[in-house]
């Protein structure tokens, strides 16, 4: 049984408390966790610190958990969320990486919207070069993992008591021997569940803004600009010559690729070929289909994404509509930080009668529990991605 340690965001300890009822951690591999804690009611010492220092987090051996509320009923329960929480309550602002690898684009993300009390850990080298670009305020911890999920990376907030910050840092799950398998008597009470309802064939449909790229003399080309180019595509410019030109005694209107440009209209490209088209109305936003020429018919699902977009942040929110394939099971046999870790590739067999199905799966969350008699660690298999 592990002595519960709580500090304050200075990390200075608050409190020791060796006598508690249960604790229960879950842990993900990219994103946020849970945690439960409780304590009987004559540990009345806990109520006191937690009324007085609304900003703390306790510890239990290496696992750690900020306070997010407490009950007080039948006993004292205690609330949290890992650390790895705390990078939803900053916001980045609009940002563009091209090209950079999935670990840089999250560790810049960090350090523009949490430097103040989060340290970059060590330079791991991981993931591969990728585009990320976004125009509007995001929460960073949604940028971290939709940048890290990608290339099924993930990443932890550690508190470092000694210098005094937490410490972020991207990490990859390794491969390992273990078999996870009733037959071998490595798992008991396995449970298998497929979810498909959220499920999209990578397609669908999103909502982005046209980039205003200020004005444009249509009569002297200035900016200088060519019709048909890709970087043209959902931008617009606005008009600032006027509408004709005098040759002599003759008035002849101000024409460009084809078009005539009035002064005020809007020079505009709604097409990824980057066609310029004229409009008398400012460009606000667009409506764009991401394709699946494969999947045909009923065969088809579309998603309908909320919120404006950029095209990376689309196809990254698409890219995670997949059949969701879970197997969860009690372990024994094998340790949970000796023989495997959270993010690891452990080989799984799901047996049920004469059902059976073996596959690589990634251990995408632990929960963890402590108990008056009892310890375990119950993983979640996820299914690798095609």
């Amino acid at each position: 049984m592990r002595d519960i340690l709580f500090y304050d965001f200075d990390f200075n300890r608050l409190g020791d408390f060796p006598r508690f009822i249960s604790l229960n951690f879950t842990k993900n591999y990219c994103g946020y966790g849970t945690a439960e804690l409780h304590f009987s009611l004559a540990e009345t010492e806990v109520l006191k610190l937690l009324e007085d220092n609304p900003y703390i987090f306790f510890m239990a051996g290496e696992n750690a958990a900020i306070v997010t509320g407490w009950r007080v009923g039948e006993d004292i329960a205690i609330f949290g969320r890992t650390p790895e929480w705390l990078l939803t309550k900053r916001g980045v602002e609009a940002f563009e990486e091209n090209p950079a690898t999935a670990e840089d684009i999250a560790r810049n993300a960090v350090a523009s919207a949490a430097a103040d009390f989060i340290t970059p850990g060590d330079l791991a080298g991981l993931g591969e070069n990728q585009s990320y670009s976004t125009d509007k305020v995001r929460v960073l911890h949604d940028v971290v993992c939709e940048v890290l999920g990608l290339q099924d990376l993930g990443f932890k907030v550690v508190p470092d008591i000694e210098k005094k910050t937490f410490v972020f840092s991207v990490y990859s799950g390794q491969e390992s021997l273990c078999m996870i398998s009733p037959s071998y008597r490595t798992a008991y009470d396995l449970e298998y569940t497929v979810e498909k309802q959220d499920m999209v064939t990578n397609s669908g449909w999103y909502e982005r803004r046209f980039v205003d790229m200020g004005a444009w003399d249509a009569y002297s080309n200035s900016p200088s600009l060519l019709d048909k180019q890709s970087k043209n595509a959902y931008t617009f410019y606005e008009i600032t010559s006027e509408s004709y030109y005098q040759i002599g005694n003759e008035y002849y209107p101000v024409e460009a690729f084809g078009l005539n440009c009035p002064k005020g209209a809007y020079l505009y490209s709604d097409t990824p070929n980057g066609k310029w088209k004229i409009t008398y109305t400012k460009p606000d936003t667009i409506w764009i289909y991401i394709g699946n020429a494969e999947a045909l018919g009923a065969r088809r699902w579309d998603a309908v994404l909320s919120g404006i977009k950029t095209e990376a942040e689309a196809a990254a929110e698409i890219s995670q509509m997949t059949r969701q394939d879970n197997t969860h099971a009690e372990v024994k046999s094998i340790e949970y930080g000796n023989d495997y870790a959270l993010g690891d590739i452990v080989r799984v067999q799901t047996e049920f009668g004469d059902f059976k199905k073996s596959e690589k799966k990634r251990v995408a969350a632990v929960n963890i529990y402590y108990d008056v008699d009892k310890f375990g660690v119950v993983p979640t298999l996820k299914g690798l991605e095609e």
